[in-house]
């Protein structure tokens, strides 16, 4: 089987003949049949296969369908929606007449240790009852992670458990149990042909520049989570960098393509100003270190294609999009226009500061503005399985009274066996023997009384459900003895 790239793929099935011949004079030797020509071939159309990874940005905290709903799935807290910008490039592409399949690996508060190492989500504590065989930690260990007992098997592809004994004693195991989300590069394979995320907001301390500039407003604990943020640049990048690794060591594909975006602003542009003496000028602050940071994570996309040929794309123009429809957190009304949730804006503090349906929708659009990034889907080219269909007699001479021994031998190119009946049909006199085919594809025929002179073997067989049919034909010789 042979592995390329096209839109579409022809997936060829034999269907015709092979043709042989093998003559009852010495040395006579088994002639395999080539190849015939006559094939069948479908056109099969592949989809577009992404994959979505990342932080809240990408899970879609904050997104709303136009009734106002959140649709959410997924693992507890990761927040994924069903109406993110993704799933709305999603519907983009598939209006161009591309089958789409989207899988959406994102979770809430993501970092990028997320992509290559598992995330530990919440940590519970409960007690069962001691078996009579454990009486140490380590055995009470062993016993918890044999039952398993916090697992929900609701999502068991992406979330396991993990368990620590606290106490043990005759009668109870006292234990806490770690709710973990797998590494979200474990779900990248070599049919991935588009990944697409947002990273490295909540590396540069996100959840701290929020609560202490838009929430406390406190000008010095602003300035010091953002001069930490901007410390922490060159660290980012290089964690993403190896992130980017860490997704091909997983199998993406040299052709398959990966798609960065950015962050909006927090702010908008109108001087706002943190409590503190004097007043910090957390707006602008705020809106600086953005800009930074998106040519942080843009410089990530260059230096990951270095010898790749231009496989990363950081998508630009969030922050244009996004103009006029910031938050503005100078009043509780804040900005009426904006597209990003803010303080207050319902009761779930994880949706303040993240794009609500109309900020979705305008991130799809800087996305779908870029097209598909030349991701073609993962597509497959099965080689039409081929015959070697042979015929020889036994022996090199025969007298007329003797038998003919004819050895038929039926084999297919991707080393299965093929099932059926092989038949010889002699010309003189007329007669036909068949048998089914050997487990080996190799049959005996003993015919007496032929007449020299031409006769066909047929092989009638099935594969992968298909009928097919090769010919051989042997030519039969006396040796002038009687």
């Amino acid at each position: 089987m042979q592995v390329t790239r096209f839109r579409q793929f022809f997936v060829s099935t034999l269907a015709g003949g092979v043709a042989a011949s093998a003559m009852l004079l010495a040395p006579a030797a088994p002639v395999a049949a080539s190849p015939g020509s006559s094939a069948k071939s479908t056109v099969v159309f592949e989809p577009l296969d992404i994959v979505l990874l990342g932080d809240s940005y990408s899970a879609g905290n904050g997104a709303t369908n136009e009734a106002g709903q959140a649709e959410t799935y997924g693992p507890t807290n990761c927040y994924r929606s069903k109406v993110n910008w993704a799933e709305k490039y999603a519907v983009a592409i598939r209006a161009k007449g591309i089958e789409v399949n989207l899988a959406n690996h994102a979770c809430s508060g993501g970092k990028a240790a997320d992509i290559v190492t598992p995330r530990v989500m919440d940590v519970a504590s409960d007690n069962t009852s001691t078996p009579f065989d454990v009486t140490t930690l380590a055995q009470a260990d062993a016993y918890l992670a044999k039952r398993d007992l916090c697992n929900t098997q609701r999502f068991p592809d992406e979330e396991f458990w993990t368990y620590k004994a606290t106490a043990v004693d005759a009668e109870t195991i006292e234990y806490d149990c770690s709710r973990t989300l797998r590494p979200q590069v474990d779900f990248i394979t070599p049919e991935t042909d588009l990944v697409l995320f947002t990273m490295g907001g909540n590396d540069a301390g996100f959840s701290a520049i929020v609560t202490q500039c838009f929430i406390l407003k406190d000008g010095n604990g602003c300035k010091g989570t953002i001069d930490a943020a901007r410390a922490k640049l060159p660290a980012i990048q290089q964690l993403l960098l190896d992130d980017i690794d860490a997704i091909r060591d997983a199998g993406l594909r040299e052709d398959a393509k990966i798609v960065q975006l950015g962050y909006p602003y927090l702010q908008t542009d109108n001087d706002y100003m943190a409590f503190g003496l004097p007043p910090y000028a957390a707006g602008d602050a705020v809106r600086t270190l953005i800009d930074e940071g998106t040519v942080a994570l843009a410089e990530v996309a260059t230096l990951a294609n270095v010898g790749h040929s231009d496989q990363m794309t950081f998508v630009t123009g969030v922050k244009e999009a996004f103009a006029g429809h910031e938050p503005d957190a100078t009043t509780p009304v804040g900005n009426r226009e904006r597209w990003v949730n803010q303080v207050a804006d319902g009761s779930n503090t994880s949706l303040w500061y993240h794009p609500n349906g109309l900020g979705q929708t305008a991130y799809a659009e800087v996305l779908i503005a870029g097209g598909d990034y030349g991701a073609t889907p993962f597509t497959v080219v099965e080689e039409p399985v081929t015959t070697q269909f042979s015929a020889a007699p036994v022996k090199t001479t025969f007298a007329r009274k003797q038998a003919v021994r004819i050895r038929t031998s039926v084999t297919l190119s991707d080393g299965s066996r093929p099932s059926g009946v092989v038949a010889v049909t002699a010309r003189r006199p007329r007669t036909t023997q068949a048998q089914a085919v050997a487990p080996n594809g190799r049959n005996l025929f003993r015919l007496r009384g032929l007449k020299p002179g031409k006769h066909r073997i047929k092989a009638v067989y099935n594969h992968d459900e298909e009928r097919t049919v090769v010919r051989s034909t042997v030519v039969v010789r006396r040796s002038g003895r009687n």
